[in-house]
């Protein structure tokens, strides 16, 4: 919400906001687990994914990184969780909890498919490896409604630009260490990695639960 004067407010109605952190994780514990967990489990599960290895649900890993790292996601699903939820009232002390969280491992070519995560609050991935260009292959947010806008009346010609309000859908480019957290309701799609360098990533969902219930 933001006022222009004191007569005038514009409000961002339905807004789905993205979270960007750049972390200090250590990448190479976690890229030799995400490779044992694939050489331990080489079928993996299919789910978006268009050729790659996607591993089994996670949330319960004990490897001394990991749990770092599942601390670190956690701290900072609570302040996304405080700033996007500000306003609604609960009947219970809601805080996010971590549901699942399971490894990428995408070659060249592989890539994943528009999607959601029903059955989640909030959803978000960790970038382990990726070289920060588009060729890696960037993450895609769609808009619910962006074929309302292209049908909208704005004369050919007439936009060089759009932005995060008006745009069908919006690129990120990923880097090494980066955390994004986002609606689990808001679709997205990961571009085929067109290079020779492996991505990696660590996705993860997340739900809210009774605090007190979870300290009893």
């Amino acid at each position: 919400m933001r006022n222009v004067n004191d007569k005038i407010m514009v409000m961002p109605l339905f807004t789905n906001p993205l979270m960007q952190i750049q972390l200090d994780l250590d990448l190479e514990k976690i890229t030799e687990l995400a490779f044992q967990t694939c050489y331990h489990n080489p079928k993996g599960v299919q789910q978006s994914n268009k050729g790659g290895w996607q591993s089994d649900n996670l949330v319960e890993e004990t490897h001394e990184e990991f749990i770092r790292f599942k601390k670190v996601i956690n701290r900072h699903l609570q302040i996304y969780h405080a700033e996007i939820f500000s306003g609604m009232e609960f009947n219970e002390n809601i805080t996010q909890h971590i549901d699942n969280m399971w490894v990428n491992i995408n070659e060249k070519h592989h890539y994943n498919d528009w999607h959601v995560h029903p059955g989640s609050a909030l959803s978000g991935v960790f970038y382990i490896k990726h070289d920060g260009s588009k060729e890696n292959g960037e993450i895609l947010f769609k808009r619910s409604n962006g074929t309302y806008f292209s049908l909208s009346h704005w004369p050919g010609g007439l936009i060089k630009t759009l932005n995060e309000v008006t745009a069908e859908v919006i690129n990120i480019k990923p880097r090494q260490n980066m955390l994004l957290i986002f609606p689990a309701w808001l679709e997205h799609k990961v571009e085929m990695n067109l290079k020779d360098d492996t991505r990696i990533s660590l996705s993860f969902n997340s739900g809210p639960i009774n605090l007190d219930k979870k300290n009893d």
